[in-house]
Parts: C-alpha cells; structure tokens; sequence
C-alpha cells in the first residue's frame, strides 16, 4: 500500500462533479461526488460581474473542493497505516472479574433452619424476640408493656 496521497490517487476516486453558476452572476460551486458518496463543495467568485468567465470559475471552484480532499484522504492513510502497524494485544491473562454480590451470597453457606438444627444448637440460639441471656429485646418504636 502506497503511503502518501497522490493526486492521482485523489482524482481516481471521484465520481462526479456537478456545476452551478449563482444567481448573482459572479459563483461558482462545484460539488464532487466521491465513489463513497461523500460531497465535497468547492467555491469561486469574481469581484465584477461583467469580469464573470464561466471556465475559469469552473477550474478554480473544482480546484478548490479538490484542495479540500487532501486533509481527508490524509487522515484516512494515516488510520490505514496505523491499524497496518498496531501491535497485537498482549498475551497476558486478563484478571479475574470480580464477583458480584449475588455470586458472592450463593457462595455463603446457608444457615440451618430450625428443624435441622440438634438439640445442642437449637440451645446455643436465643429463641425468637430473645437475649442470649433470655431477657426480651426491645423493639424500636413499641411502648414498653
């Protein structure tokens, strides 16, 4: 792959071009059409009306829109040449993720219910509304009886 931008290069991929002379009798616009479907507009005015030449504003209008492609074509080389060169990623392992909170609270051991506990641990757990040392917990928000 060529690594400048050529004329050449540049005219090749234009499609079209389309001329329109104003109104006002002094500009020219040129549009290029590019194979991609992209329009480029290019502009050209005289001072004086009655100084107006059809061909000449033609050849400058298009030279003008043809100007405005180099720094287009430039940086699209310029990506080409990139992605060409860039090094592959490293082969490195990526780190573990994290685990999320789900993950992390089906991991847990789950608590025994009640009727799966012994006798001996169904003890060491204060019954419901309880202390350890058997005196009731207060709850926020109740009166006291």
């Amino acid at each position: 792959m060529q690594n400048k931008v050529t004329i050449e290069s540049i005219i090749e991929k234009i499609k079209g071009e389309t001329y329109i002379v104003m109104p006002d009798g002094r500009t020219t616009v040129c549009q290029l059409t590019l194979v991609n479907g992209y329009t480029i507009n290019g502009t050209s005015a005289c001072v004086d009306a009655s100084n107006f030449d059809m061909n000449i504003g033609r050849k400058i209008a298009f030279e003008d829109a043809l100007r405005q492609i180099w720094p287009l074509e430039g940086y699209l080389l310029a990506e080409r040449l990139f992605w060409e060169r860039a090094v592959p990623v490293a082969t490195n392992p990526s780190p573990k993720p994290k685990k999320s909170r789900l993950r992390r609270s089906l991991e847990r051991k789950p608590k025994k219910s009640r009727l799966a506990m012994t006798p001996a641990e169904k003890s060491a757990e204060a019954p419901y509304g309880l202390k350890m040392d058997g005196t009731p917990k207060k709850r926020p928000g109740r009166p006291a009886k």
